[in-house]
């Protein structure tokens, strides 16, 4: 019998795009709710940059919920705009729509 097992097959994917925010809330607010999506496993948003790095595991959610889920707590990205009611409702420091 062969002791040998098959290594098993990486699940896990990383993915970087623009998030829209202005302040500190906004950065706790994008990184927790990206963390809070199933298999989401890190997510750091740069404040600078606006651009969100995303670790998840690709056979529990994929890069499109991440982002339907961070446009509706608030926050634009590369796909999905924030519904204006949500958008409306965040702090006024948080409102970076010109």
């Amino acid at each position: 019998m062969s002791g040998s097992k098959a290594k098993p097959i990486a699940s896990t994917s990383h993915a970087e795009f623009r998030v829209e925010g202005n302040c500190g809330m906004c950065k706790d607010r994008i990184e927790a709710t990206a963390k809070s999506v199933r298999g989401v496993e890190s997510a750091d948003w740069n404040i600078e940059t606006k651009q969100l790095h995303l670790t998840f595991d690709k056979s529990h959610t994929d890069l499109d919920g991440v982002k339907k889920s961070i446009a509706d707590a608030g926050h634009d990205n590369d796909k999905y705009r924030a519904p204006d009611t949500i958008y409306n409702s965040l702090p006024e420091c948080c409102l970076y729509r010109k």
